[in-house]
């Protein structure tokens, strides 16, 4: 097993996990993207729902993640608030101006129970502190659909 020094040389992320780890693909199967400094939250969250069979990528800096979600274009995804660098809330700004991933539902995910919703603005749809109740993030990425069309214009506007 590598120590954490030793992780924090992997590629800062991967794609399409689910391909590779053997998983059987669910017919409601989302694609979802974890982006988080702490690999073992990341990684965590990620096999869950592998296991659920959804696809997952997963990346360990702000920058990193949004040149994969233009590649991998999620469904959903799970932003740590606290990341170094570009934060998540400004990841969130970041992801919600690109056309491309006009659909797709942010998540914020952060140690701070403090910073709420309402802190967070327009940018997430949704809000988990950590540490985060894994069957909570399972039904919520099971049951999670597109926005409608009304949801993104709101959005953009």
């Amino acid at each position: 097993m590598l120590d954490r020094a030793a992780r924090q040389s992997e590629p800062v992320f991967t794609m399409d996990r689910s391909r590779s780890s053997g998983t059987r693909e669910a017919p409601d199967a989302r694609r979802v993207m974890i982006v988080d400094d702490d690999i073992d939250s990341a990684e965590l969250i990620a096999l869950l729902l592998e296991r659920d069979g959804h696809q997952t990528s997963v990346a360990h800096h702000a920058r990193a993640a949004v040149e994969l979600a233009v590649q991998f274009r999620p469904d959903v995804a799970f932003l740590d608030i606290g990341l170094p660098g570009m934060n998540g809330l400004e990841l969130a700004q970041a992801l919600r101006s690109l056309p491309e991933l006009s659909a797709c539902r942010l998540v914020a995910v952060s140690g701070y129970d403090t910073v709420g919703a309402a802190d967070t603005g327009r940018a997430f749809d949704a809000y988990f502190t950590k540490p985060v109740n894994l069957e909570a993030v399972a039904d919520y990425v099971r049951h999670s659909t597109q926005r409608s069309a009304s949801e993104q214009r709101s959005t953009a506007e």
